[in-house]
């Protein structure tokens, strides 16, 4: 498989020369003057709140495209547009055994490094942590304890600082629940998360530890930077482990896939981490930290369950279908999430070899809650649609796949069961009480039998 990651021996050599040289950039002027020269002028929204669904872009090269509600516009799956089978090799071989997933899941993961995301980086070098604090929280449940993680021998170089919260009264190692956050640990410890309170509670009470970094430290997401020497806002954190980025290739990493590779190492703590049991583990995300949970989970089978909630485009709704954001819009409003092998199928979304559906089948036979959303932006029946089009691997390969032939109204959980469920919901955009509980009877149900 062709790969931009140089091997170990090579690149812990190379890493110490660039180190000496304390290079300014990850990136190369080339690529930075493609991604700052595509640009998102302005968002029109339906009147509302501010999470209605936007109705058109304006950019700088294409003035402005429009979103589509459209159902009929959308296309009808068999009529307008095939969803490739996941159970098929790319040859058209059918898979036939465990053994034949294995590659089969091989090959599809290798097409979306090639054409989506960009490559998994290797596991880094050396993986050294420390203890920074420990304390009791205030209902005296709980230790919360903050550990900083670094990928080099020495301690140079980037780090990652992660805030864990362990059951005091536990009666033997915990599960772990794994998690980026977008506010900063402190936000974390407060018990908050954007919009609404994490249950830390119950997550003790149920016997989970729980564990998140800041994922803005691990790497910049465009205006919202880390800091430090690289202040553009493009590969910088964690990208120093890996070197300057080759212009000429399409299939560079994303930042998606960084935050996947940091959710990896967040794992390889957790292993590390007396009273933790991280056999037994969950990985949730929400929105773009969605993605980047559903991409840690399909890349790493060490992850036994991933709960991936209200992802929105390039995550679990269908790209071939015409309807809400689009893979053009990400291209002008969040480049550097993905590689650039992506942009040639803005447009052309039905002539791709691939959709969303076989990237969620990559985590079967694992544990997988799709919780998704209302919003037409965030395409709901391409998300059914696409979770639909996956339940096949789930059942080839358990015997049980998503019990689901017609689309639940919101707050129907029935299919919140492993080892594949799905739910969805209205109201804000992020892990509300309602998707934590879904969250937690899902994980409950699939490690007790684990």
């Amino acid at each position: 498989m062709k790969s931009n990651i140089v091997s170990v021996a090579v690149f812990s050599l190379f890493a110490s020369v660039l180190r000496a040289g304390e290079p300014v950039s990850w990136v190369s002027e080339a690529e930075r003057a493609s991604l700052k020269g595509r640009k998102l002028h302005r968002i029109e929204f339906r009147p509302g709140t501010p999470e209605t669904d936007a109705t058109k872009f304006f950019t700088n090269e294409t003035g402005f495209i429009a979103a589509n509600y459209d159902e009929e516009k959308a296309g009808q799956l068999g009529r307008d547009y095939t969803l490739p089978d996941p159970l098929k090799f790319a040859d058209g071989r059918k898979v036939t055994s465990a053994a034949d997933w294995k590659a089969r899941r091989r090959e599809l993961l290798e097409m979306f490094e090639r054409e989506v995301y960009g490559r998994m980086p290797p596991k880094p070098e050396a993986m050294v942590f420390e203890l920074v604090s420990e304390k009791l929280t205030e209902d005296r449940f709980t230790a919360e304890r903050r550990y900083r993680q670094w990928f080099r021998k020495d301690k140079s170089g980037p780090f990652v600082d992660w805030i864990m919260f362990v059951p005091v009264h536990a009666k033997k190692p915990c599960p772990v629940i794994l998690h980026l956050n977008y506010k900063g640990n402190d936000l974390i410890a407060a018990g908050r998360t954007n919009h609404y309170i994490l249950p830390l509670g119950e997550m003790t009470a149920r016997g989970y530890a729980f564990m998140s970094a800041n994922y803005v430290q691990m790497t910049s997401d465009g205006p919202k930077k880390r800091g430090g020497r690289n202040s553009d806002g493009y590969f910088d954190g964690i990208f120093e482990l890996w070197g300057y980025r080759d212009p000429a290739r399409t299939d560079n990493t994303g930042s998606l896939m960084a935050w996947a590779w940091g959710l990896c190492r967040g794992l390889d703590l957790a292993e590390k981490i007396d009273g933790i049991n991280a056999s037994k583990n969950v990985v949730v995300g929400s929105s773009r930290l969605g993605k980047a949970a559903l991409l840690a989970a399909a890349f790493d089978e060490r992850f036994c369950v991933c709960v991936a909630n209200q992802t929105g485009a390039v995550g679990v709704q269908l790209m071939k279908r015409d309807y809400g954001e689009s893979i053009q819009m990400q291209r002008f409003s969040v480049p550097w999430w993905y590689c650039s092998g992506l942009w040639k199928w803005a447009g052309r979304e039905r002539e791709m070899p691939f959709d969303q559906h076989m990237l969620i089948s990559c985590v079967a036979p694992r544990g997988l809650l799709l919780e998704c959303y209302h919003k037409h932006w965030f395409d709901p029946k391409g998300e059914f649609l696409s979770a639909q089009a996956a339940s096949p691997v789930w059942e080839f390969l358990t015997g049980k796949g998503l019990g689901l032939s017609q689309w639940p109204e919101p707050y129907d959980d029935v299919a919140v069961k492993p080892p594949f469920g799905y739910v969805r919901r209205t109201e804000c955009h992020g892990l509300s009480p309602y998707d934590w509980k879904w969250a937690l009877d899902f994980a409950d149900r699939y490690l007790r039998n684990k």
